[in-house]
């Protein structure tokens, strides 16, 4: 059975992306994969934003043998690794991330070559099925999970959560615009924390200001859902999956009246006595769908479906 490895940019700069392949790897090896992070140069030992066993190598360890998962956000290098005839997954967290960053002819390229391409969400496979229908019967949908233990409602307060740097036009528009129609309401900005101190955060906040735009599955939304948030704006097309009322409320991209007029529904909703026996059925769903069970049966039908080939190709490359 071949190395796993999910290669990573070397970034320490907090991203869901890089989480969920942390994330992957450590669930590989529970399922009894020789799973591993690859990072590109040894300078970068791991990322330390979040709590993670995943051990980590680095691209100068690369053996012909292994098999890699490459991010779309780094669909250059399988040239290279298709001239040494390494093997590759391509894992796409965002569908809209993968021609901005190549052309088509790049990517077709790419994924003719891969042994599967993952998915993050309905949205990306049915974008990535769209564009490369040739490739369809290889691109395999996969998920991340959210922990619930850690991501849970807390003691409330009249807090509202945003992270400054999705959208920011929109966002400065829209924070100073709700803030002075709601002045009892608090107005907390997300950015550049751990995992932990985001958590804490949103187990004491109400409301989360989604400015999710053109995204995979934006993994905050359900974080500030299953820590009892209203959460009120953009689903941006990956969090359509799960974007439903009472604990979701969408805003047309754009509309800044209406994210206005839906905070107000969702102020007042967060203020009745029973908002948490409302939100709880939903929160369930959320912990169910986006579980680590349901991950684990994803991601090791996956890799069922790349091993089961690479053992009928009997060790060849493929061409």
């Amino acid at each position: 059975m071949p190395r796993i490895l999910y290669m990573c940019p070397d970034s320490n700069v907090p991203t869901g992306g890089i989480k969920v392949i942390y994330r992957h790897v450590e669930l590989l090896r529970e399922l009894g994969h020789d799973a591993y992070v690859m990072h590109l140069t040894t300078e970068f030992s791991r990322c330390t934003w979040f709590a993670s066993t995943a051990p980590v190598v680095h691209f100068g360890a690369l053996r012909g043998d292994d098999l890699v998962v490459v991010p779309e956000v780094m669909i250059s290098i399988t040239y290279d690794l298709h001239k040494q005839g390494v093997r590759f997954c391509v894992f796409v967290q965002n569908g809209y991330l993968v021609l901005p960053h190549t052309n088509p002819g790049a990517v077709r390229d790419c994924y003719g070559w891969a042994q599967a391409v993952f998915s993050i969400s309905d949205d990306t496979t049915s974008v990535q099925t769209e564009l490369f229908p040739e490739c369809a019967g290889k691109i395999m949908r996969v998920q991340y999970s959210v922990d619930a233990d850690l991501f849970r409602p807390g003691q409330k307060e009249r807090t509202v959560l945003y992270m400054p740097r999705k959208l920011p036009t929109h966002a400065r528009n829209v924070v100073p615009w709700v803030a002075s129609q709601f002045p009892d309401w608090g107005f907390v900005e997300l950015d550049g924390m751990s995992e932990t101190g985001v958590a804490e955060e949103m187990r004491r906040a109400r409301i989360f200001l989604a400015f999710s735009d053109l995204e995979g599955c934006p993994v905050p939304p359900i974080e500030a859902a299953l820590s009892g948030n209203i959460v009120v704006g953009y689903p941006g097309w990956g969090g359509e999956e799960y974007w439903r009322k009472p604990n979701f409320r969408r805003v047309e991209m754009g509309n800044l009246r209406e994210f206005a007029r839906e905070f107000g529904e969702a102020a007042a909703l967060a203020s009745q006595p029973q908002v948490d026996a409302i939100l709880a059925p939903g929160i369930a769903a959320l912990a169910a769908r986006y579980g680590r069970a349901r991950e684990a049966e994803l991601l090791g039908r996956a890799f069922d479906f790349v091993l089961s080939g690479l053992r009928t190709s009997r060790g060849t490359p493929s061409s």
